[in-house]
């Protein structure tokens, strides 16, 4: 039998993203379904787990289904290319899928897709960025 309205109950809080006590406001078929933390005040659904903590069975299942996303190495992509054919970046400028380019502040780059008509997507040493081009 859960807690009644008003007792104490450990659960996530949404704000603090801790597992904390709260207070139980709302019970619907045995279910405790409201709860407001006792530390910030925060109100939210129960929560008894952490998100992202589901069974290992679940957590497996849930990857088996996703689509195994291709992962654009900065590395590899660079490999055997000459930095001195890059064009320098430019909104004004069209680039292709696989050009190099050179960004002034994030360096040397790869365009690894064009989004819509007038994006692009580059991979840097840092990480994949969303570019305008063609304006």
């Amino acid at each position: 039998m859960p807690p009644a309205v008003g007792k104490d109950i450990d659960s996530w809080c949404t704000r603090c993203k801790m597992i904390l006590a709260h207070t139980v406001e709302a019970v619907v078929k045995d279910r405790v379904t409201r709860v407001h933390c006792n530390t910030c005040g925060g109100q939210h659904a129960y929560r008894a787990k952490p998100p992202g903590s589901g069974s290992e069975r679940t957590r497996k299942r849930a990857d088996s289904e996703r689509p195994a996303k291709q992962v654009r190495d900065y590395a590899s992509l660079v490999r055997g290319r000459d930095p001195s054919s890059a064009r320098a970046y430019a909104l004004t400028e069209r680039f292709a899928d696989g050009e190099l380019i050179r960004h002034p502040t994030f360096g040397l780059g790869v365009v690894t897709a064009l989004k819509d008509s007038n994006k692009i997507e580059v991979m840097f040493p840092d990480g994949g960025k969303t570019l305008i081009h063609r304006r």
